[in-house]
């Protein structure tokens, strides 16, 4: 898949999931939470399967940390099954963090803007400016918002969606008007 296709895939994810999180919040903590418990358990139960099928074969320190590995996947799935209301207080930092780190690739995106010449980068700038604020929002408090903090989350994943798609739209087309040239 080429570099464009997978920025837009990525923007389209973010708006999605924005609208999923902003639309259902308590039905998408908990599935989240159910369906990676699930997962893990899965993933950790074949491991360990696997060890004791090839435990006669050579390799056994990679063996051993297969075991090890399948185990820890076991235990987190578990805890995630069982604890979930740790894992949705946690998942907010996580993301919050997320959207920070793709707010600063936004602001490079404007700045490759401004190098090509294009007088309005500074919305590019702006919208930086304000998915920072939003995962400094989610950062600020995220133990205690609960629903509405996931609703946050989806907004800003939203927004950050739609502006993710100006932006590449809008740098594409300077792009091709350079080439162009």
């Amino acid at each position: 898949m080429s570099e464009k296709k997978s920025l837009l895939t990525a923007a389209a994810v973010y708006v999605l999931l924005g609208l999923v999180l902003i639309f259902f919040p308590d039905l998408t903590a908990g599935l989240f939470c159910t369906v990676a418990g699930l997962l893990l358990l899965l993933y950790g139960a074949i491991t360990v399967i696997s060890f004791f099928v090839h435990r006669g074969s050579s390799g056994s320190f990679a063996l051993q940390a297969e075991l090890i590995l399948g185990v820890v996947s076991i235990v987190v799935g578990v805890f995630f099954l069982t604890h979930f209301d740790f894992i949705i207080s946690i998942i907010p930092v996580i993301l919050g963090f997320y959207i920070l780190i793709d707010a600063l690739v936004n602001l490079k995106r404007g700045l490759d803007m401004r190098a090509l010449g294009y007088a309005g980068w500074t919305a590019t700038l702006v919208m930086s400016a304000v998915s920072l604020a939003l995962g400094g929002l989610i950062l600020w408090d995220p133990f205690d918002t609960g629903l509405l903090l996931w609703r946050i989350i989806g907004g800003a994943f939203l927004y950050l969606g739609l502006s993710d798609l100006w932006s590449i739209y809008t740098l594409n087309r300077l792009i091709r008007r350079a080439q162009q040239d």
